[in-house]
This record gives structure tokens, C-alpha cells and sequence, in this order.
């Protein structure tokens, strides 16, 4: 696309024997062409940094040059450079403009014939933009299908769409990937609706455009949203790359969404995979570290599959059975008495979380050792568990967390990090 806007301006600048440049709608410079004559301070400075000054960039939202039509006049502004005025153009596709074409001249009168020109010039831009888009859109639907395959569970598929999208060169396919999974709390009873999933494709768009246009892939699924990340551990941090553009993401998600009230988003990172064959395994970590985040209402929200610990083992005993699970008796009391404002389960967990250790356990629950003593004989004497014995304690852990995940539980201590002892 830049070669062709490069000629646009080449052939301007010779029929006019002006200086042409070609800039975006927020005043960045795409091409522009050479000229011994009409170099100011703000063509200089566009040249050398590719965008316009913020006081350029006020001078023309001042002027409402995006809502011109036809050839205009921008006047010459010395005071913050541009000491030539320039004559412009709007390039638009379906009435929106994408582009301005721009003359330095010194010349505030124009003759129609070489206006004419502007507007032609501006014409083959909206040309090339259209165009563009339309390959974009082809190239965008052709991978929402290779990447829908990819994560499919049929190993035949996910190698054919490996070997699309290496042919197509769309993506760096060589290196390794891992998935990042979106998740938002959708409004009680309810399904996503379609502003929903606009933000959510809006979200994973800028997502991709924060880094290069082959390293990121994404696909708003029923429920959720999928990046995809070539090199994501890049940085010196084991996690950096991935969890940097999953948390900005996260982040824009969840103040998109957020209009009445909070809407809060979850991120889950998959393990990263050799290449994109084996994708399908870092989406289903992604996504079960997004939904095990979001059942715990984690106060951190972008969790790693790998910080999941005990709860990733347990996510996948109970991912396929009814929320109701059948719980240990004992256990089951001391969570029905939970909601009526007993302690023995919050007491329990912690006691357990901490290895049995009294001292950081009366610590963490603000209470006295005796009392702890106390309030675990109580839990003993109702639950029928002997917490001496390490098969009880096993199973009433177990219990715990399992209740936790299937949110049996409502309210118990939610605001510290469930996976700081889970790990």
C-alpha cells in the first residue's frame, strides 16, 4: 500500500512542482515526496518524525479539515511552523475519510485545473485504501478459519491450518506461540450481547496492532475472546510479552464493557508451544486459567496456567460435572453454617493452606492461638475429620478448594489471593 501512495505523491508533485505529502486521519506521515522549495519547520519535522507536532495536529482540528469535501486551503500558522499554507484534500471510502493529501505551496489562490489535480490524487488514494481493505477483510476471514481450526480437537484439522497459515506467511509460524484467553462477566442471566462482542473484537484488533501485524492473532468465541502470540516470552521476563498485551487487553476489555456497573474481565495465559500444531493445548490452559480466575474472583485478573497449581488439577476433575458437587458431609456443614456468618470453613482453609502451622494461621485469621485451638476442635467434633491424620486433612482440602472452584462458596475471604497457596 505504501508504494502505491508513494506514487500518488510522486505524480502530484510533478504535474504541480510542489512538495506532496500523504498523511493519516491523526496527521502521520505515510509518504511524501522530495523538493528543493516549501520545506518549513512543519514539513521538516514530519519528515524527520513521521507525524505532525500536537500544535500542527490543533491548527487543523481547529480549521475541521476532516470534514472538508473537495480541494481547501489550510492557512499558514508561522507560530507553530507552518509558515507555508498547504492545499488539501480528503481521501474517503464509504464517506469516511482515511487519508489527507497534502501541497505546500506558497500560493493562497489555486487555480481550478491544479486543484482538480488534488482531488484526483486524493480519489486514487481512497482507491488504494479500499483496496487494502478488502484484501484485509479476505486475509482476516481466511485466518478466522485457520485459527478456528487450530483450536479444534482434531489433530488432522490443526495440522492442515498449521500449513495454511505457514503458506500464506500471515504469521510467524516458525516460533513459538501461546494462547491468551479473554473472559468478561456477563450481567446475571444473560449471554454476551452483540455490543459485547464488538468490544471484544475491537479489544483483540488493538491488541494485535500493539505489536507486529504478524506475531498476533485473535477470534472472538462464543463467550470469550482468543489472542494468539508468536515469541511471547520475547522479554527478559519468562512471561513478558504475553502477559503485558493480555493485562492492556484485559484492561481495555473491562472499561469498554463497563457502563452501569463494574464489569469485571479475566486474562488466562496458556503454556507456551513449539509452534502453532500444538496451539490448541495452550488455548484450553488459557481458558482454564481465565474460568478458574474467574470462579475464584481473583483480585489478580490475568493469571498464567502455571500459577494455578492445586486448582489446575482440580479444575480438570470437576470441569465436566454439575456445579452441586457431592461433598464431604463434614465438610458440607461447615459451608452451609458459612453463609450464616460461622468461621469453621474460612478457620479450616486457612489452617490447612498454611501446612497446620498455628502460628502464621492465627496470624492470618487475626485470632489468638488458643482460640484457633478451639475453633479446630470444634471442626473436628462436627465434621467427624481427625486433622491429625494426613488423609483427612488431604480430603478436606480437597473439599475446600473443589467448593471454592464450583462456587459453592460465597463470600469466604474472596479478597486475598486464592492461588498464593495453591501453588
Amino acid at each position: 500500500m505504501i508504494a502505491a501512495l508513494q506514487r500518488i505523491a510522486d505524480r502530484l508533485g510533478t504535474l504541480l512542482d510542489r512538495p506532496v505529502a500523504i498523511d493519516d486521519m491523526k496527521i502521520r506521515q505515510l509518504v511524501y515526496t522530495y523538493h528543493p522549495d516549501g520545506n518549513d519547520a512543519a514539513r521538516e519535522r514530519a519528515i524527520l518524525q513521521r507525524h505532525a507536532s500536537p500544535e500542527i495536529v490543533r491548527w487543523t482540528s481547529e480549521q475541521r479539515v476532516s470534514e472538508r469535501h473537495g480541494a481547501f486551503l489550510l492557512p499558514a500558522n508561522p507560530s507553530i511552523g507552518l509558515s507555508l499554507p498547504r492545499w488539501g484534500a480528503v481521501a474517503r471510502v464509504d464517506d469516511r475519510g482515511v487519508a489527507f493529501v497534502w501541497v505546500a505551496t506558497p500560493d493562497e489562490e489555486l487555480d481550478p485545473a491544479r486543484q482538480r489535480h488534488i482531488v484526483a490524487a486524493a480519489e486514487s488514494v481512497a482507491e488504494v485504501f479500499a483496496r487494502q481493505r478488502r484484501f484485509d477483510e479476505l486475509r482476516s476471514l481466511r485466518e478466522q478459519e485457520s485459527l478456528s481450526e487450530l483450536l479444534s480437537d482434531d489433530p488432522a484439522l490443526r495440522s492442515r491450518a498449521a500449513g495454511r497459515m505457514a503458506d500464506g506467511d500471515d504469521f510467524m509460524h516458525d516460533d513459538p506461540v501461546a494462547a491468551i484467553v479473554l473472559l468478561a462477566a456477563a450481567p446475571s442471566g444473560s449471554v454476551p450481547s452483540d455490543r459485547d462482542r464488538a468490544a471484544m473484537a475491537a479489544v483483540l484488533e488493538d491488541a494485535r496492532l500493539a505489536l507486529s501485524s504478524r506475531q498476533t492473532m485473535g477470534l472472538v468465541r462464543p463467550g470469550h475472546g482468543v489472542l494468539v502470540v508468536a515469541r511471547p516470552d520475547a522479554t527478559r521476563d519468562r512471561h513478558g510479552t504475553a502477559t503485558e498485551l493480555a493485562e492492556t487487553a484485559r484492561a481495555r476489555l473491562e472499561q469498554a464493557l463497563t457502563v452501569r456497573r463494574p464489569r469485571p474481565v479475566w486474562a488466562g495465559i496458556g503454556v507456551t508451544r513449539a509452534g502453532l500444531a500444538d496451539l490448541a493445548g495452550s488455548y484450553r490452559e488459557a481458558l482454564q486459567a481465565a474460568e478458574v480466575s474467574a470462579a475464584l474472583k481473583a483480585p489478580g485478573k490475568t493469571v498464567h496456567y502455571d500459577q494455578l497449581g492445586v486448582y489446575r488439577r482440580i479444575a480438570q476433575l470437576v470441569s465436566d460435572r454439575a456445579t452441586d458437587v457431592g461433598l464431604h458431609p463434614g465438610v458440607r456443614l461447615l459451608l452451609d453454617r458459612e453463609g450464616a456468618g460461622d468461621h469453621l470453613a474460612e478457620t479450616l482453609e486457612v489452617y490447612l493452606d498454611n501446612a497446620g502451622d498455628a502460628v502464621r494461621s492465627a496470624e492470618r485469621l487475626h485470632v489468638h492461638r488458643a482460640s484457633l485451638y478451639a475453633r479446630l476442635r470444634r471442626i473436628e467434633e462436627q465434621t467427624g475429620l481427625d486433622l491429625g491424620n494426613g488423609q483427612d486433612r488431604l480430603v478436606a482440602h480437597l473439599e475446600l478448594k473443589i467448593a471454592r472452584l464450583q462456587r459453592v462458596r460465597r463470600g469466604a475471604h474472596e479478597d486475598h489471593d486464592p492461588f498464593s497457596a495453591a501453588r
